[in-house]
């Protein structure tokens, strides 16, 4: 029981650095490799992490339309995020400002939860919301001027992908095996960049040592990791609890 009390609490302080660590490596990736390999050799080191843990693990398979439910997800939550959040990247967006637009995200999860998911809020979770919708503003205001220009849309693309996909996961995926569910996500994923590669005339591979360290990264502790613990919060708390924790 006491173990069971503080495990939430665990997962979550072990949450916040593993997903913030994954601007500062998209940033290092983005540097010296193009954004379709950086999601490619992602998605590949994510699906080897995680089908070794399915061996181990040996989790159920979906059902019916969860496979479709998965994909949808993968698109939002993966493919969108990653894609708009590296390109702002390789755009010249700054790491720091990137993770501060996609702070905006547990605003707009707090305000839909209400109406998509049939979750009741207090005044407390809404007045915590746009306190903290407020405080990133406050440190974005400077720099939403500063010469980024259009750049700018692509990190706030990737925060509405974010909110839909944290959404649709919880929504529609909370009973699927959270290991299955990232093992589907990221194979859904390398499939998506891969149909879309013959388009985006990039190149296959990481230019400098520091973007095989930093995809490697990505893959094990930003994809694999991340999403596990973030998968398993949402099953055991709200969406609003666990997109506050960005």
């Amino acid at each position: 029981m006491t173990s069971s009390r503080w495990l939430v609490p665990v997962l979550a302080v072990l949450f916040v650095p593993l997903w913030a660590s994954g601007f500062i490596a998209g940033k290092i990736a983005t540097g010296s490799t193009d954004v379709p390999a950086v999601l490619f050799w992602r998605f590949v080191i994510a699906l080897v992490v995680m089908l070794a843990a399915v061996a181990v693990l040996r989790p159920g398979l979906p059902r019916g339309r969860s496979w479709l439910h998965l994909a949808v997800t993968a698109l939002l939550l993966q493919v969108g995020q990653f894609t708009f959040v590296y390109s702002g990247l390789a755009s010249g967006v700054p790491a720091g400002l990137s993770s501060l637009i996609l702070g905006m995200a547990p605003l707009l999860v707090g305000l839909l939860t209400p109406l998509l998911l049939a979750t009741r809020l207090g005044v407390g979770p809404v007045l915590g919301l746009l306190i903290g919708a407020t405080g990133v503003y406050v440190v974005l205001a400077d720099d939403l001027g500063a010469g980024l220009g259009g750049n700018l849309v692509f990190p706030v693309l990737g925060m509405l992908s974010l909110a839909a996909g944290t959404l649709y996961q919880k929504r529609f995926n909370d009973s699927t095996p959270v290991v299955t569910s990232v093992v589907v996500q990221m194979a859904t994923s390398l499939v998506a960049t891969l149909v879309a590669w013959p388009f985006l005339g990039a190149d296959w591979l990481p230019r400098a040592p520091s973007g095989w360290a930093a995809v490697a990264f990505l893959g094990v502790v930003n994809s694999a990791g991340a999403f596990v613990l973030m998968f398993v919060l949402l099953r055991r708390r709200s969406t609003v609890f666990v997109s506050s924790l960005l």
